[in-house]
């Protein structure tokens, strides 16, 4: 890791952990004082980010962007049915995998800050459309608006699972990530839904 990046990261995770010290929150953390407790000049940390919502954006934006780059990959070598659900469900080990300590401070402010939102919408909107994709090539056979329910509920269920593992130390999410996988395979190979 660069230079660069290391300071990039050093700031991201001060912020974060400024915020949940003292349960401070989100509007009593400045980027000065980010600074200041970094030892860093102010300028050189605003050449990273110009608000604490930028750190928020750019924690969202790397991880999704993280699963983007995953999933494109995977449907582009996608060619059977078991492709399509190992795809699947290795796109959720990795979701939950690489959530940071400080994940449930990142989704707690997401709702609140407007690029964050934007964001959340944007990829809810990526994630259905490619769901549907490996759904419909993993689970073959079900009619569109069976595949539109069940598409529905795994998004539901996707974020549902992320709000419970960014409020769970990382330790523990291991037991919760593989009875969801089987859940959700279970739910997927109902071809009528219910």
């Amino acid at each position: 890791m660069d230079k660069k990046t290391q300071n990039k990261v050093r700031i991201i995770e001060k912020t974060f952990e400024s915020i949940k010290k003292d349960n401070k929150g989100l509007a009593n953390v400045s980027l000065l004082r980010v600074a200041e407790e970094l030892s860093m000049p102010y300028e050189e940390l605003t050449s990273f980010f110009l608000t604490i919502e930028d750190i928020y954006f750019n924690e969202q934006a790397r991880s999704n962007r993280k699963i983007q780059q995953f999933l494109e990959k995977g449907l582009s070598e996608v060619k059977t049915a078991n492709d399509a659900k190992y795809l699947f469900e290795e796109i959720i080990r990795l979701f939950v995998q690489d959530l940071p300590e400080y994940a449930d401070v990142v989704w707690a402010a997401t709702p609140f800050l407007p690029k964050c939102l934007e964001e959340k919408i944007r990829m809810k909107t990526y994630l259905k459309k490619n769901f549907k994709r490996i759904i419909k090539k993993g689970w073959p056979g079900k009619i569109e608006s069976v595949l539109d329910r069940q598409t529905d509920l795994v998004i539901l269920s996707f974020y549902g699972l992320y709000e419970y593992c960014a409020r769970t130390k990382k330790k523990d999410r291991k037991d919760i990530l593989e009875d969801f996988i089987n859940m959700l395979n279970l739910h997927l190979q109902d071809r009528l839904f219910f």
